[in-house]
């Protein structure tokens, strides 16, 4: 079982999905919202997207990450696999073992991972191909402003969380280490009691989104 790993703020003009917003429904209701609600979304983005463009680029996302999703064996999981892996972790199923023991070694509890799996794998891939295309477009933006790659990438990286394999540091290191996707929902729950001003006043005095997450859940705030 392989995890989905690899915006501005939520409330700012550039609007992220969160995963606290979808729900389970059928295969083919899920993909035609989807490409509406993506759509919609993306052509109002400053990357120079029209609505038909972005209908076009939406349908070969849902499409590459159904390939990929076939290719990787995880686009028929059935309904709320999120249970499942809780009950074969119980049994001492060593794939489900590592995707719990992980999440929660990050602070992820098991209504967290529950909720994240029993969602449907495109609904997860397709929010992690929406990410990518926000960081493309928050990175220009930067860059139009002025900034170095470097300096566009550290302000990118304070902007919103960032979030793959914890275990993966060939980019960040400690704190700054990618959240585990299991952990989405809550923090998507956390940043709306907040306007973005007052998040993004919290996370100045850290060192990016996912150090102060991360201290945030330490401190029982989150």
């Amino acid at each position: 079982m392989a995890n989905n790993a690899d915006c501005k703020e939520r409330k700012g003009s550039h609007r992220h999905v969160e995963m606290s917003s979808f729900s389970i429904k059928s295969k083919k209701l899920i993909e035609r919202e989807l490409l509406q609600l993506y759509s919609q979304m993306f052509s109002q983005l400053p990357i120079g997207w029209t609505l038909e463009q972005a209908r076009k680029e939406v349908k070969k996302a849902i499409k590459a990450c159904k390939i990929q999703a076939k290719k990787e064996g995880t686009d028929d999981l059935g309904k709320n696999f999120g249970n499942w892996i809780l009950k074969a972790y119980e049994l001492g199923i060593p794939s489900a073992k590592r995707i719990v023991e992980k999440a929660r070694k990050e602070g992820a509890n098991d209504e967290d991972i529950r909720k994240y799996w029993n969602l449907h794998d495109l609904q997860r891939r397709m929010v992690v191909w929406s990410e990518n295309v926000f960081r493309y477009s928050t990175f220009l933006t930067a860059r139009e402003e002025g900034l170095s790659p470097d300096e566009a990438i550290i302000k990118q990286r304070k902007m919103f969380p960032m979030y793959g394999d914890p275990e993966d540091t060939r980019h960040t290191s400690g704190d700054d280490r990618p959240l585990p996707h299991e952990l989405r929902g809550r923090v998507d729950v956390y940043r709306e009691k907040y306007e973005a001003e007052i998040i993004q006043k919290k996370v100045s005095k850290y060192s990016s989104y996912n150090a102060f997450i991360r201290a945030e859940i330490k401190k029982g705030n989150l």
